[in-house]
């Protein structure tokens, strides 16, 4: 058989935003019992096993932010790692293509590598959705 809970009684003084909130509360659950609602707060803000469902709403946003937070690490990942590659893609054609260049044939050379730089632009975007990273291509050729 349960015992009476003996309750102990405080005096305590309320800043005027927190009365007014305290009251308005009192007003939208229908309880008048002050010492109710003061110990149905306390129990919410200091004790997480008594909020049930209160906080689901925020709960539910969290779980909906740490998703889109997920994918969008994903799709950074993702975008990262093209750019990598395209960079790496640069660099090998570079190195594969180019020597030292001689201070007398530098001006045709710098128009020339435009129109290739052109060239190179377009068949990345024209085949983006097909690329793979050089090493799973090795195979291919």
């Amino acid at each position: 058989m349960a015992g009476k809970i003996k309750r102990v009684q405080k005096t305590v003084q309320f800043d005027p935003e927190v009365y007014e909130a305290l009251e308005k509360q009192m007003k939208i659950s229908h309880n008048p019992n002050f010492s109710a609602i003061v110990n149905d707060g306390l129990r919410y803000a200091m004790f997480p096993e008594h909020r049930n469902d209160r906080d689901a709403d925020l709960v539910k946003l969290y779980h909906q932010f740490s998703a889109s937070l997920a994918q969008h690490r994903k799709k950074t990942a993702r975008d990262l790692a093209f750019l990598q590659e395209m960079m790496l893609r640069t660099m090998f054609e570079f190195y594969q293509h180019h020597n030292e260049i001689p201070e007398e044939a530098r001006e045709p050379k710098e128009a020339q590598a435009t129109v290739r730089l052109d060239k190179f632009m377009e068949e990345i975007i024209r085949n983006m959705s097909s690329l793979k990273p050089i090493s799973e291509r090795e195979g291919e050729k």
